[in-house]
């Protein structure tokens, strides 16, 4: 079941992001409470009994985020869009559709920007499977994001 994300979720959340800094940059339970108040959408995939399989947050414009990779977009994107701030999928739940169940949740009427790590091939496969398009790259302290976007559905 995908659902909001709640403060209850919030230690498993932090865990899940810790193992996963090769994707995602790092959070605490502070952060992550003002990242989510900052938020559009911050959804689990909810397997019962506290099984948190992923999540995403994902950002409106205009939000008074400390990004170099957010304000990127909001310096580059004229046009309304969306901000996948994060996602993450558990170890135990890989492979089983639960990034594509999330991001089938975000995508919609707007265009998606992201970045990804140039070094996390599987991201930019899988990311380049939903049909977004590299539009700019950002080098920070010795680290390369790609900079993508997802124009939304025609039709």
């Amino acid at each position: 079941m995908i659902r909001e994300m709640n403060h209850q979720d919030f230690d498993r959340i932090v865990d899940l992001n810790q193992n996963a800094l090769e994707g995602v940059g790092p959070l605490d339970n502070e952060s992550l409470s003002l990242l989510v108040k900052m938020s559009d959408q911050a959804l689990v995939v909810d397997h019962g009994d506290g099984d948190i399989a992923g999540f995403v947050i994902t950002l409106p414009p205009g939000a008074e985020y400390d990004s170099s990779r957010y304000r990127w977009f909001e310096d580059k994107l004229i046009d309304n869009y969306v901000y996948l701030d994060r996602i993450v999928v558990s170890d135990e739940h890989r492979r089983e559709g639960v990034a594509s169940r999330l991001y089938e949740e975000v995508e919609g009427e707007l265009p998606i920007a992201l970045e990804v790590y140039e070094t996390n091939d599987v991201s930019l496969a899988f990311h380049e499977s939903r049909g977004f398009e590299e539009v700019g790259a950002l080098t920070s302290n010795g680290t390369t994001n790609l900079m993508m976007v997802r124009e939304p559905d025609q039709g």
